[in-house]
């Protein structure tokens, strides 16, 4: 049996749509997934440890739930009475807000507003 050019030309033309696509669709997707940003969310509570050697601290919301979260040198950190603050600013027990990023299994600090517990500074 033997095929003429036409054909053979659409069925080289069909195998090479038949690889080429499934690799487009890929690299489609690989892209998404670098554009796709993580969503912030927010908990808030009192702050229940502060490591600002180890960079994390432990958030205790109202219902008793304990959030992880780390930070760095670029997170920003608002006091509720307007004044600048460090991490190292934050008392444990303080009530606090707190934005973070989720990566994989951990969470990111974004920002923090706290007020200062009474009693402390």
């Amino acid at each position: 049996m033997r095929l003429d050019s036409k054909s053979m030309f659409g069925l080289g033309i069909f195998m090479a749509l038949f690889v080429a696509l499934p690799i487009a669709a890929q690299e489609k997707n690989a892209e998404k997934g670098k554009t796709e940003k993580a969503k912030a969310e927010k908990v808030a509570g009192d702050i229940g440890l502060l490591d600002t050697e180890k960079n994390y601290m432990i958030v205790v919301t109202k219902d008793g739930k304990l959030v992880t979260v780390d930070f760095n040198e670029k997170t920003k950190v608002t006091q509720l009475v307007p004044k600048s603050a460090k991490m190292a600013d934050i008392g444990l027990g303080s009530a606090a807000s707190v934005q973070y990023t989720k990566k994989g299994d951990k969470n990111y600090l974004n920002g923090i507003e706290y007020v200062v517990k009474k009693g402390g500074d």
